[in-house]
């Protein structure tokens, strides 16, 4: 008897497990050569850089098909969704392009600083990091080029969360409010790449990621990772914080309640940027040819 419970536990337990996992649902190819970086959601469609070659990839999610391109400019990456535009961070180049959703025509070339890194969208504007430039920028959709610049070593993602923009960099972290243009706080911990959860900010570093506290603007724990340094741009889906880890193909789950890694999951080549759309994690492969999206 008590050996057939134990069978039934087990089995249970792995069925939960089963359960749990994160399933691949699609796989979609983009065009040879593209090495897809990032992806956002505008429109009706998903939007895919391409970093070696010079397009935007508009990909319809009821089909996971390629449903057209644009040309924009080299190296791009970042990008973000606001004012009817995506807005993608061109780094050879050194604009933002911002592309129509509606036409899928490029509407503008926006000259920012040097080596844009990153790029997205919230509180009426875009916003960009100048990785050689060393600053984050600030752009008016409604004058399309930049009108405010704070400046930032070696500065490299940025997110906007409780009313802030925070961008990383090699000074540390900085908190700028959108409503004032005031930059109300540094955080003295190096960083490079950003997300929020619903109670933190969360920046990549050499040894994995740090936690800032919202209400103290302090580090209040840092998650090792084995992936360190090479992390890329993380992404919280279902409430945890996923980062990727290029080298190993992979990423790294981590739960807010505990600061700990509860699952590793497997990933294209190259993983580099995670995006939630629509509670599922896209996941392109900046060293492949395809774009994953992964079921949490």
């Amino acid at each position: 008897m008590f050996g057939r419970m134990r069978i039934l536990i087990a089995t249970l337990i792995a069925a939960a497990t089963t359960a749990a996992a994160p399933t691949v649902a699609a796989k979609i190819p983009v065009q040879p050569g593209a090495s897809p970086c990032a992806a956002a959601a505008g429109g009706r469609f998903v939007w895919v850089s391409g970093y070696t070659l010079p397009y935007l990839y508009k990909i319809n999610p009821r089909t996971n098909k390629v449903a057209g391109k644009t040309p924009i400019g080299q190296g791009s990456c970042g990008l973000g969704y606001g004012a009817g535009s995506m807005w993608i961070e061109d780094t050879s180049s050194s604009t933002v392009s911002r592309i129509s959703t509606t036409t899928g025509k490029r509407l503008k070339a926006i000259k920012v600083g040097l080596a844009p890194y990153d790029a997205t969208f919230g509180y009426g504007a875009a916003w960009v990091t100048a990785n050689s430039g060393s600053e984050l920028e600030r752009i008016d959709p409604a004058q399309n080029k930049v009108v405010g610049r704070w400046k930032l070593t070696g500065a490299t993602g940025v997110v906007t969360a409780f009313d802030s923009v925070w961008a990383a960099g090699f000074d540390g972290v900085i908190r700028v409010d959108p409503e004032t243009n005031a930059l109300v706080a540094t955080i003295p911990t190096p960083g490079g790449w950003t997300a929020a959860s619903s109670d933190a900010v969360w920046v990549t570093n050499g040894k994995g990621v740090a936690r800032i506290d919202p209400q103290t603007n302090a580090v209040v724990a840092n998650v090792a990772l084995p992936g360190a340094p090479y992390l890329g741009d993380p992404d919280v889906i279902d409430g945890k914080l996923w980062v990727p880890q290029i080298r190993k193909n992979s990423i790294a789950i981590i739960d807010p309640a505990t600061n700990t890694v509860v699952k590793t999951v497997k990933a294209g080549k190259g993983p580099f940027v995670v995006t939630q759309i629509n509670g599922e994690a896209w996941v392109p492969s900046w060293k492949g040819t395809d774009v994953w999206r992964i079921k949490p």
